[in-house]
């Protein structure tokens, strides 16, 4: 993109004129570009500046159709002699605006400002970000940096100083004239020139870890200590714990890995079983039945029971890559072979262990479930329309696993539970069943499916497309790494 073409987009942001598309799209520069991203302050800068200096006057800026090579603002003679005035000071001092922020992808949060006419990209004093999961990254025209990861909150008091709430955080300040901050519910962090992260817990835990230079932290009962890289020290239950612990923190916006895809593309039938996935580590297995690929469907109907296998390889999950994305596309649920009184879906599995389905439940209900191991399926949501694509979000950290519909979990989800945290997958499976299928994989007698006329009917699911990905903190964004 050109500067002409980027300077007009800035524009039309700040007059509130951008749609959300391009809006979008422009985050996702600010992500990559630098240039960009401090283009964009200068612009913001000059605007809150004007807007506060000049709110009373009248006009005070006017926005005219584009005439030259750059876009122009016609402003009140008063307005003009005054902007010569302050601007050598724009660009020196950053007013109420100290920091640059940006929510990570696979992200769902806000910046909160005290004012409502706050720019939604920049921190400014008494600002909070809140992220109900994912980043966000935080910048500052000094060189200064913060990376934040929730679920948490985390707020800006002004003058590099933060409060962490909830969440964990890394900072980085060296180099830099002004001390960082950041307190939790009984820790105050300073760090005068250093690299740190902090963890805040619900259950009021609190962690810090020294990664490189040396922090001073100071406790609620004003007891304070020096720490040094390659060092921590833990706040639980009233006291104050220091030991060796070489912590590890994300830097940065994880990268996107793609371990496993199917796209059943095959337009003759093809059997399912011993065919390698278009990315994965190994071939299908079958445990039940036969099922076939065809005119790029895998259809489980005819009242026939199947389960297939496929492995998981690539990237682990661990604390730094910790964010699983499994994302299903069926046929359209217009289609009978959708939806029966069984159950039919995929499951992700650590070894002969079944942790965690998702499909479509046992029962009359038309839509998605999602649940953890065990016979009672939750169910998520109605059926939805046209061609049904869900994408189920696990938090290696937390257990957290969610339910999202497409392919973008930055937006609300449909079903949530809360599973074992620190699994590792390394099968994925696809079955179907009928409530006494169900009940006896869980280990218990089909009788306890009960005895209607519709415990032995089993389900059915036509399958697009399987694609599994786990968002990865690359090695250049292992913070504390030896």
């Amino acid at each position: 993109m050109s500067r002409r073409s980027d300077e007009e987009t800035i524009q039309a942001i700040l007059d509130g004129k951008l749609d959300a598309q391009s809006f979008e799209a422009f985050e996702n520069r600010l992500r990559q570009e630098p240039e960009l991203r401090e283009l964009y302050r200068s612009y913001s800068r000059m605007t809150h500046v004007l807007e506060e200096k000049f709110a009373h006057s009248e006009p005070v800026i006017v926005p005219i159709k584009k005439r030259s090579t750059r876009p122009l603002v016609i402003f009140a003679a008063a307005a003009c002699a005054a902007i010569l005035a302050v601007a050598p000071a724009l660009f020196l001092h950053d007013r109420d605006a100290e920091a640059t922020v940006l929510l990570g992808p696979e992200s769902r949060g806000r910046v909160v400002h005290l004012e409502s006419s706050a720019d939604p990209l920049e921190l400014v004093r008494g600002s909070v970000i809140e992220l109900e999961h994912g980043s966000a990254s935080i910048d500052f025209p000094n060189g200064a940096k913060a990376y934040f990861e929730g679920p948490g909150t985390l707020k800006y008091a002004g003058d590099h100083s933060f409060h962490l709430n909830e969440g964990r955080v890394w900072i980085e300040a060296r180099g830099v004239s002004e001390s960082i901050v950041c307190t939790t519910g009984d820790l105050r962090v300073t760090a005068p020139d250093g690299e740190f992260g902090l963890i805040a817990s619900r259950d009021q835990r609190q962690e810090l870890h020294v990664l490189r230079g040396n922090v001073q932290v100071t406790t609620s009962d004003r007891t304070t200590s020096q720490i040094g890289a390659g060092e921590s020290a833990l706040w639980a239950d009233a006291t104050l714990t220091t030991g060796r612990d070489f912590g590890v923190f994300s830097t940065g916006f994880p990268a996107a890995v793609e371990i496993f895809l199917e796209d059943f593309d095959e337009s003759e039938p093809t059997p399912l079983a011993g065919k390698q996935p278009d990315v994965g580590s190994g071939p299908w297995t079958i445990e039940r039945g036969g099922p076939v690929i065809e005119n790029g469907v895998l259809d489980t109907s005819g009242n026939g029971r199947h389960a297939a296998f496929a492995p998981l390889g690539g990237a682990p999950l661990d604390e730094l890559s910790h964010v699983l994305l499994l994302t299903l596309e069926t046929e359209s649920p217009d289609t009978a072979r959708f939806h029966s009184e069984g159950w039919a879906g995929v499951s992700l599995y650590t070894g002969d262990q079944e942790r965690v389905f998702v499909g479509d439940p046992n029962g009359p209900e038309k839509g998605w479930a999602l649940h953890p191991v065990g016979y009672e399926a939750r169910h998520a949501c109605p059926l939805l329309a046209g061609s049904n694509v869900v994408t189920l979000r696990y938090d290696f950290r937390s257990g957290h696993a969610q339910l999202f519909e497409g392919t973008d979990t930055s937006g609300p989800a449909l079903a949530s539970e809360w599973i074992s945290p620190g699994l590792r997958f390394d099968r994925l499976r696809i079955a179907n069943g009928s409530q006494a299928d169900g009940a006896v994989d869980a280990g218990k007698p089909a009788s306890a499916a009960g005895d209607g006329p519709d415990v032995l009917i089993r389900g059915d699911i036509a399958l697009r497309r399987i694609k599994v990905t786990v968002l990865s903190a690359e090695q250049e964004n292992r913070a504390g790494q030896p």
